[in-house]
């Protein structure tokens, strides 16, 4: 089996980094939405009444969750970047990508207020922040499990995408 390219992981950052700053530019109203969802699915009218039902009660949890999400995956991939550019991954490393991760949300949410039809909230600025502690709090544990807070840990397998 050939062994993938360990250069993988700056390049998956900056596209996850491109992915969320362009659907920052996007705005989707509920009737393009649900439009959409009933030409994706071939769902009658009776079934798009219950979905936009089920998404007036569930959109918040689904939206912000994603919004968690995306954020905790670019703090994973950002701390995977710098593990390659810097051959090791330490406390510094890691609370530095947290702090890159937050100030892009924050960042993103005031490029969000340039956009029609969106605008930029503190919220969204925490909901994000959410995913990145999370994100943060998983790779500090794992650094701690690996040779404590201020060790250079090498070779975190699991971390280092790309890598068989």
């Amino acid at each position: 089996m050939r062994r993938k390219p360990r250069w993988r992981s700056p390049i998956l950052f900056c596209i996850w980094l491109a992915l969320i700053f362009g659907t920052s530019c996007t705005v989707i109203r509920p009737n393009e939405f649900f439009t959409l969802v009933a030409t994706i699915s071939g769902a009658e009218q009776e079934s798009m009444e219950r979905f936009a039902v089920f998404w007036g009660v569930s959109w918040f949890a689904i939206v912000k969750g994603w919004h968690v999400a995306e954020f905790a995956i670019l703090t994973f991939l950002l701390a995977a970047a710098l593990q390659w550019w810097r051959d090791k991954l330490t406390t510094g490393t890691i609370v530095g990508a947290m702090l890159f991760c937050m100030a892009f949300a924050a960042s993103d949410e005031w490029h969000q207020s340039f956009i029609p039809d969106r605008f930029g909230t503190v919220e969204d600025v925490l909901i994000d922040s959410l995913g990145v502690c999370a994100a943060g709090s998983i790779l500090l544990a794992r650094l701690k499990r690996r040779g404590g807070w201020g060790q250079v840990v090498k070779n975190v397998r699991w971390l280092e995408i790309g890598r068989q």
